[in-house]
C-alpha cells in the first residue's frame, strides 16, 4: 500500500507539530502548505489522501482534480467553506470539530453582553484618560434581570448561552426552525418568530451556521425591527449580518450598539467604520480560544482524520452518508 498523506492547506495558528505527531503515530506523512484559494489547494494537494483546511474553500472543482482525497477535515465548527454535498457525493468524509469550544463561545458571548450592559468600555476609558465619575458614563444601564435576551440558533453554543443567561436572570426567548417549540420550552426559554424575537430582545445573539439561507440573516428589515436601546452580539459567522446595514443603523442611532467577534472581512480594513464606532466593541475572532479548547482542536481533527484513514468512522463526521456511498463500512 502506498503511503498515506495528509495536505493542511492554510494554517495561520503557530505550528502543526502536535498534528505531525499524530499522523506519524499512524504512519501518515503530512505537508504543510500555505493555499487560500481553489488553485492553490489544487497545486498543493495533488498527492494528498486528505486535506485539514482552515479556510481554504473546497468545492467540487478541487475534490474533482484532487481525486485521492478520501477525507477533508476542518479546523473549526464551522463549514461553510466546504461544499459538504459535492463532498458527499463523491465519497469524501468531511469532519469537523463541532463541541471542542462550546463553553468558550457561550462565555465570550456572555462576556460581550455583560460589557454592552455594563458600559464597560467606556468606564474603562474614562478611567484610563484620568477620569473618575461613574454618572457620566452609566447613564442608561438597566438591572439584567429586567432584560431579555433573544438567542437566534439553539445548537451546543445557543443552548449553553440560554444556560449562562437564566443564571443571570434574564428573560431568554430563542428562535431556530430546526427546534420544536416544546425543546424550546425545555431548555427555559420561549420560542419566537425571527422578528418577533427581534422586536421583543434587549439583547440579540446569534449562534446560526452560516448558509445561502442565511447569509445576510439580519439585513436592513431585521435590524429596523430591533428596538433601538438594543444591542446584537455576533459570536458565530460574520456573513449572517449585513455590515453596511449595520454600520447604518448604529450611525443613526436606530441601534444602540454591537458587539462582534466575527466580521465578513476579517481583519477589518483600517478605515472600517466599525473601529472607530464609540456604541461597537470588537474582538478578533477569540470567542473559541482557551488553551485548552486550542490544544483538543488540533488534536481532535488530527486523530479523527487519522481515524479515517485507518479505515474507521471517526467521532464527529458531517456526512456519514459518504461512508456508505463510498463502498468503506466502519470496523
Amino acid at each position: 500500500m502506498s503511503e498515506l498523506r495528509v495536505v493542511i492547506t492554510d494554517l495561520d495558528q503557530g505550528t502543526a507539530e502536535q498534528e505531525r505527531a499524530i499522523f506519524s503515530a499512524h504512519g501518515i506523512v503530512l505537508r504543510v502548505a500555505q493555499a487560500r484559494t481553489q488553485d492553490d489547494v489544487i497545486r498543493a494537494a495533488g498527492d494528498a489522501d486528505a486535506l485539514l483546511v482552515q479556510y481554504a474553500p473546497i468545492d467540487a472543482r478541487v475534490l474533482d482534480a484532487l481525486p485521492r482525497v478520501r477525507v477533508v477535515g476542518r479546523y473549526g465548527v464551522g463549514y461553510d467553506m466546504l461544499d459538504v454535498p459535492a463532498a458527499t457525493s463523491r465519497g469524501v468524509l468531511v469532519i469537523t470539530v463541532p463541541d471542542y469550544c462550546t463553553d468558550e463561545v457561550a462565555d465570550h458571548t456572555l462576556a460581550l453582553l455583560l460589557a454592552c450592559a455594563r458600559h464597560l468600555v467606556p468606564a474603562h476609558q474614562q478611567v484610563a484618560l484620568g477620569g473618575w465619575n461613574a454618572t457620566t458614563v452609566m447613564p442608561g444601564v438597566k438591572r439584567l434581570a429586567d432584560q431579555t435576551l433573544g438567542i437566534v440558533g439553539l445548537g451546543r453554543i445557543g443552548r449553553a448561552v440560554a444556560r449562562r443567561a437564566q443564571g443571570f436572570g434574564l428573560r431568554v426567548l430563542a428562535h431556530d426552525p430546526y427546534i420544536d417549540d416544546v425543546q424550546v420550552r425545555v431548555l427555559g426559554a420561549q420560542p419566537r418568530a425571527l422578528l418577533a424575537l427581534l422586536a421583543d430582545s434587549d439583547y440579540v445573539t446569534l449562534h446560526a451556521p452560516l448558509s445561502a439561507t442565511t447569509h445576510h440573516l439580519i439585513g436592513p428589515d431585521e435590524l429596523a425591527a430591533m428596538k433601538p436601546t438594543a444591542y446584537l452580539l455576533n459570536t458565530s459567522r460574520g456573513g449572517l449580518v449585513d455590515q453596511p446595514a449595520l454600520v447604518a443603523a448604529l450611525r443613526e442611532g436606530r441601534l444602540a450598539g454591537a458587539a462582534l467577534d466575527v466580521l465578513e472581512q476579517e481583519p477589518p480594513p483600517a478605515d472600517s467604520p466599525l473601529r472607530q464606532l464609540p456604541n461597537v466593541v470588537l474582538t478578533p475572532h477569540a470567542a473559541f480560544y482557551s488553551d485548552s479548547a486550542f490544544q483538543r482542536l488540533k488534536t481532535d481533527v488530527a486523530s479523527q482524520i487519522a481515524t479515517a484513514l485507518r479505515g474507521e468512522l471517526p467521532r464527529t463526521p458531517l456526512n456519514p452518508e459518504a461512508w456508505a456511498s463510498s463502498g468503506r463500512q466502519p470496523r
